[in-house]
């Protein structure tokens, strides 16, 4: 109710929504899920918040669902502090396997099955045992060696598949064990921080271009006078605009302090009261 709440507010604000899929370390070291079941279980999540988008959305926003395929989903294990899109393993793999990388993003879910065997695609499972779905071969299965060589304290076998991946650890990083280990090497291999960056600067609008079509959600007055024309086009020269984001009531009846904020581009300048 929580998450369709947040979204039926954002939506209503014309405010486009990408999702984070948190708490996915709970799939390695609690539930011990295999590629499969994990694939399913994220599916089911991005379907029922696609379903809440579709229901609330704004026809200013266009296609509003999210689709890990194009980058707009991120899974996340908010607690250790790492999380990764598909583009993260896009990179990786389209190197590797001299193809365009928005190819072999497309080909990380879905309906996308891999045989190392015969070394060639399908749209369906032919049923061979090396043959797996495309997220659970190339995104899922890594993590979940990298985490159990972490929580085994298996050092002979986790510094070379680090080495593989690019992944540099301090001297005394290095001598951490289990879940400091295994917090320590994912936030360095993928960082939440970068993931998240990369999906708000790719896929949400800069407020130059929100604000055109979100500024009758911003400003009540005429949207055809100066304040308005101001805020569509994000003037550093326009009007100086106060926003009372609170009012508190005062004992004076009819009364309220007001908390306010101020906002003064100037100059390439921000100044804020």
């Amino acid at each position: 109710m929580q998450t369709e709440t947040v979204l039926r507010q954002a939506l209503g604000e014309r405010i486009r929504p990408v999702l984070v899929v948190n708490k996915v370390d709970r799939c390695f070291l609690e539930l011990q899920l295999d590629g499969e079941e994990a694939y399913q279980k994220f599916q089911r999540v991005i379907e029922n918040v696609n379903v809440i988008m579709t229901t609330y959305e704004d026809p200013l926003l266009g296609d509003v669902m999210v689709y890990p395929e194009k980058g707009t989903v991120t899974f996340s294990a908010g607690l250790y502090g790492w999380a990764f899109t598909l583009t993260n393993f896009a990179k990786i793999y389209a190197s590797k396997f001299g193809v365009d990388e928005s190819k072999m993003l497309e080909r990380l879910w879905g309906e996308n099955f891999f045989d190392p065997a015969t070394k060639k695609w399908t749209t369906k499972n032919t049923g061979s045992p090396t043959c797996k779905r495309g997220f659970v071969q190339f995104c899922y299965q890594p993590i979940k060696q990298i985490i159990n060589t972490c929580m085994n304290d298996q050092k002979d076998k986790l510094w070379p598949m680090l080495k593989k991946l690019g992944v540099t650890m301090k001297s005394d990083e290095k001598e951490l064990l289990g879940k400091a280990l295994m917090k320590r090497v994912m936030q360095t291999w993928l960082p939440a921080s970068t993931a998240l960056l990369e999906v708000m600067i790719h896929h949400l609008p800069s407020p130059s271009m929100a604000q055109r079509y979100r500024v009758e959600n911003l400003y009540k007055g005429p949207l055809d006078d100066k304040y308005a024309e101001a805020i569509r086009n994000c003037d550093p020269e326009g009007p100086l605009m106060l926003y009372a984001s609170k009012m508190i009531p005062a004992s004076d009846k009819g009364r309220f302090f007001c908390a306010w904020s101020c906002v003064l581009l100037e100059r390439s300048q921000l100044v804020r009261k």
